[in-house]
């Protein structure tokens, strides 16, 4: 029986219950037996922009966030290889290294449609790890894609109306920046951490 695994990229920057939400939510509706969370070195929608925390501070703080959910697991692949993180490139060297009987699936939240046809051989990519979305209105995301028939119809078909948590790290980091209280968006082992390390203070 194939065995159906996730793949969650990003910048985690940090991890938040929005990135949580997202994954539990998809990997409990598709049936997902693992969902691996992969941050990038560095991303390459925000060359421009690098991350604020190192790559070690924020493998850490996703490794704390995972630990209570025995089906999310950590990948150091893309910090470890350094440079831009394509998610094509991880994608197939997972490809290549696990088992013939699992099917990889690319988690994305709504948010990364606007940018989806900018992605590096996007057209592979889909077809190695079909997408699923999670989301709100799928009229009005889908309406505003520029895809290809093809990857358009994956994206349709991949996606998937979730209970959404309206947030983003860069909204986390502003308040923390604050010093005001964010116990509600982030668990308390990553917010022990950051504030152990001073991340994001300043």
């Amino acid at each position: 029986m194939m065995k159906k695994i996730g793949f969650f990229g990003g910048t985690f920057d940090p991890i938040h219950f929005g990135h949580i939400n997202l994954a539990l939510s998809l990997l409990e509706k598709h049936q997902l037996e693992e969902v691996i969370f992969c941050p990038a070195f560095v991303s390459p929608h925000k060359t421009d922009a690098p991350p604020v925390a190192s790559p070690e501070e924020r493998l850490q703080m996703v490794e704390r966030a995972l630990a209570p959910i025995s089906a999310f697991t950590l990948s150091r692949r893309e910090v470890e290889r350094g440079g831009i993180s394509f998610t094509v490139d991880t994608i197939r060297e997972l490809r290549s290294r696990r088992s013939k009987e699992e099917r990889l699936f690319l988690i994305l939240g709504e948010d990364a449609l606007a940018k989806l046809d900018r992605w590096k051989e996007i057209g592979e990519l889909l077809a190695l790890a079909p997408p699923l979305i999670g989301g709100r209105g799928e009229e009005v995301a889908l309406s505003s894609l520029s895809l290809p028939p093809l990857m358009a119809q994956a994206v349709k078909e991949g996606w998937t109306e979730i209970p959404m948590m309206v947030m983003s790290s860069t909204f986390l980091r502003e308040r923390l920046k604050k010093r005001v209280y964010c116990g509600h968006l982030v668990p308390a082992e990553v917010l022990d951490f950051i504030y152990e390390h001073k991340l994001y203070l300043k």
